[in-house]
């Protein structure tokens, strides 16, 4: 994973290189120029219709989710058409297709939850936190809670009461 974040950008230049190549610079430079306005376009709309849609859901009492999901993949798309690159531009153009965003959500979550479960290096604990096997050893020697206490009896309850301790808040004092 970590690779294919470095490699990301130089893979996007080497589409557009290509591009440039292949084609005509002009052709690439037309190709940004083009993606990137029908980008903040995108943008702009799914913002324009996520704000009417929620002041229409305010008005009615009911949020459409369907309605929301479909501002959030123009949000998304718009987005990746404004990157440079013809890999985010294919990308953008996947999640625009209702078909191929539905298919690629169900990967998605499909994919996290075989990572959720799978993922070997940190395993659930005796204390059912996520700790690192490497230090399984200090998990065995028990918890140690350090602090002070006193004893209160039931003679000295209404004593007590009277004294605030220090981090209490007493509402006779300002400040």
């Amino acid at each position: 994973m970590k690779w294919l974040l470095f490699l990301y950008p130089w893979l996007e230049l080497w589409s557009l290189i290509e591009l440039g190549a292949r084609t005509s610079v002009t052709t690439a430079m037309l190709w940004l120029l083009g993606a990137g306005v029908l980008g903040i376009v995108l943008f702009r709309l799914a913002g324009l219709q996520t704000l009417e849609h929620l002041q229409q859901a305010q008005r009615e009492g009911a949020l459409s989710q369907q309605l929301l999901m479909g501002n959030v993949a123009r949000l998304v798309a718009g987005v990746l058409l404004i990157v440079p690159g013809l890999i985010s531009d294919a990308m953008a153009a996947v999640v625009l297709i209702a078909p191929l965003r539905i298919l690629l959500a169900k990967l998605m979550v499909a994919g996290s939850a075989n990572a959720q479960y799978s993922h070997e290096r940190w395993q659930a604990g005796p204390s059912g936190f996520r700790t690192d096997p490497r230090n399984s050893h200090l998990e065995d020697e028990g918890v140690t809670l350090q602090g002070e206490f006193e004893p209160v009896s039931p003679d000295s309850e209404g004593a007590h009461r009277d004294t605030i301790a220090p981090l209490e808040h007493n509402p006779t004092e300002r400040g």
